[in-house]
């Protein structure tokens, strides 16, 4: 919804700025007829410019902000750690409820490698992390 709105309204200021282009050219064309000033036209132009350079940089601020806004850090499930293994290979340690699980990330999917129903003390953590690789290399 957020990508949509953000394609209309991109739409929408470039339409309004051709409009405003399309309006500054023939007020220019009938200045340079009527009046040796050709300065204000050229200025209004760059202002218009400027203002939709500046619309466009605060909406996809916006965007962005929004983005970091949609994390499961608030939800049914949090993301305690990751670690990278390789190139494209990570494991992740989720909080899923009352249990923590332990997913395996690569490019063929993600597999449930194992579920800790009880918090786990940072060592020993540290310690399945290193027996868990150990099978790793083992297979």
């Amino acid at each position: 919804m957020t990508q949509k709105f953000a394609n209309k309204c991109l739409s929408t200021l470039f339409l309004l700025s051709c409009h405003g282009l399309a309006a500054a050219q023939d007020t220019a064309v009938r200045g340079a007829l009527t009046s040796p000033d050709t300065w204000d036209p050229l200025l209004r132009m760059i202002g218009s410019l400027l203002l939709v350079l500046a619309l466009v940089a605060g909406l996809a601020w916006a965007a962005k902000r929004m983005r970091q806004g949609s994390s499961f850090q608030g939800g049914l499930i949090q993301v305690i750690s990751g670690l990278s293994l390789g190139g494209r290979e990570k494991v992740v340690l989720l909080r899923v409820a009352d249990e923590q699980v332990l997913v395996g990330i690569s490019p063929s999917g993600m597999s449930a490698l194992h579920v800790l129903h009880s918090k786990p003390e940072p060592k020993q953590f540290d310690e399945f992390m290193e027996q868990t690789q150990t099978l790793e290399r083992r297979s």
